[in-house]
């Protein structure tokens, strides 16, 4: 079996969605440059289960 490494990082959304948070929620466009093989903590400790506010706290955290 042969193993391979993926790239991680903060999941964009949808441009509609973004536009919509980033009037609603400061920095979220900040999330996204985050350069890939990174490992946001939305991504690792929150999963889908995270409202949208909570995904940039953290990402901009880590």
């Amino acid at each position: 079996m042969t193993k391979g490494m993926t790239l991680v990082g903060p999941r964009p959304e949808r441009p509609a969605f973004c536009a919509e948070f980033e009037k609603r929620i400061p920095g979220w466009h900040y999330r996204t440059m985050v350069t890939p093989g990174l490992s946001g903590l939305a991504q690792v400790t929150g999963g889908y289960d995270l409202l949208p506010k909570e995904k940039v706290l953290l990402d901009l955290w880590w």
